[in-house]
């Protein structure tokens, strides 16, 4: 068992958490050198305070301690702002009685006390009121680094959008990105390049295979003809008419394979071309020319008929319906069972046979695959794949399923006049 995916943010969220967490780190990092500035400013109009304190000398109406030139200023200036209780928050002079004999000296720790208190509360109040303003513009930052996101990748979207719908069925469609001229329109105009390389491509082989079907048909229907005349009138010696026989299989199996490839081919159709096309007909006369060989192998088909129309090629959808039918006969046993039904998704046909397993009934529908158990050697491997390359051109699909008890069940799905294809 297989473990769970976990399920990954898209682009665009990631885009925005980057730009979100760039941005918070840059604002963290303003504010941390904007707080320490404030504080290491504070820290230096202390200190030029506190050292303008020593122009004061002595106490008032000390004669004896100015004349003996006393420097006591500063260390009791910073007693009086260290030590605790020396002044009150205010700085009065009234709390340090101690210091009233030095009034300039009291008032100059007072306001060092002040520059201290201030420096406390300003740098304090700064780093709390930062924290909450980063907060605040980090959720905005977000909040516009989503719009930003959404809005730059919206055109990326619709590239990816119509990229998405394009199929080798309307190659002829173009991304066409309308907006400034800047890397995502040269994204788009990149891929309408490589559409037009792809549509010339796929043009090219097309006309290919319809020249090549056309010039090898030519001379396969002349050695044919060749073969079949004097084989007709007798004018062949006896020992000549195997190897002529064998000839003209082979001749017969090319054509087959001609036609297919052909057919093949024409999958890859415009759908502007279709119009609605009723499967019952269809399928009935497909049915009335395989009834010789259904005979051959004892296999009496049942049916189910009922007007089912569809929007398509009916020339593709015949070929469709005899490949299916005539791959169920083929790929049958003698006596076996064939049942063919038409409901309101397209047509089911359904057969006896060998046992097949997942990985087999997978691989019906690849080219030239006819089943590891196949006992027809006249099949080319192609009836299947053709069917899946006109249901694909169709907006529908072919699906291939095991019969309980052997055999196989293919359901050809098509949509309805109207209806969008799933």
């Amino acid at each position: 068992m297989n473990a769970p995916r976990t399920r990954r943010l898209s682009f665009r969220s990631r885009l925005a958490l980057v730009i979100t967490l760039v941005f918070v780190a840059a604002g963290a990092a303003l504010l941390a050198v904007q707080y320490f500035v404030v504080q290491g400013l504070f820290d230096s109009a202390s200190r030029i305070t506190l050292s303008s304190c020593d122009l004061v000398t002595a106490p008032v109406g000390d004669a004896a301690a100015g004349a003996s030139g006393s420097t006591g200023c500063t260390s009791l200036g910073n007693a009086a702002v260290t030590a605790p209780g020396a002044f009150a928050p205010t700085g009065s002079l009234e709390a340090t009685p101690a210091l009233a004999a030095y009034p300039v000296l009291a008032a100059t720790g007072a306001v060092i006390q002040q520059t201290r208190f201030l420096s406390d509360e300003v740098v304090g109040g700064l780093l709390g009121w930062s924290v909450a303003i980063l907060a605040a513009f980090a959720i905005l930052a977000a909040a516009i680094a989503f719009w930003l996101a959404r809005r730059s990748l919206g055109r990326i979207g619709e590239v990816t959008a119509t990229a998405r719908d394009i199929s080798e069925r309307d190659l002829g469609r173009r991304l066409d990105l309308p907006g400034p001229d800047d890397e995502i329109k040269e994204l788009g105009d990149t891929i309408d390049g490589m559409l037009d390389r792809l549509q010339s491509a796929f043009a090219a082989q097309d006309r290919f295979v319809a020249n090549a079907s056309h010039e090898l048909r030519t001379p396969l229907t002349t050695t044919r003809t060749a073969l079949e005349i004097p084989l007709a009138h007798g004018d062949v010696p006896a020992e000549l008419v195997p190897a002529i026989r064998t000839a003209l299989r082979a001749t017969r199996q090319s054509e087959r394979l001609i036609a297919a490839l052909l057919s093949l081919s024409r999958g890859r159709i415009d759908a502007d071309g279709f119009e609605p096309a009723d499967l019952e007909p269809l399928v009935a006369t497909e049915l009335a020319e395989l009834a010789g060989a259904a005979a051959a192998r004892r296999i009496a088909p049942t049916t189910e008929l009922v007007p089912v129309v569809v929007h398509g090629d009916a020339v593709l959808l015949a070929r469709a319906a005899r490949n299916l039918l005539d791959n169920a006969i083929r790929h049958n046993v003698d006596g076996g069972h064939v049942h063919v039904r038409l409901t309101s998704d397209g047509l089911e046909v359904e057969n006896g046979g060998e046992e097949l397993d997942p990985e087999t009934v997978a691989l019906l529908a690849e080219p030239f695959h006819r089943g590891a158990g196949s006992r027809v050697s006249e099949g080319m491997g192609l009836g299947l794949a053709i069917v899946e390359s006109i249901a694909a051109a169709h907006g529908g699909e072919l699906r291939l399923t095991a019969r309980p008890g052997g055999g196989l069940i293919a359901t050809l799905r098509l949509p309805r006049p109207g209806a969008t294809a799933s």
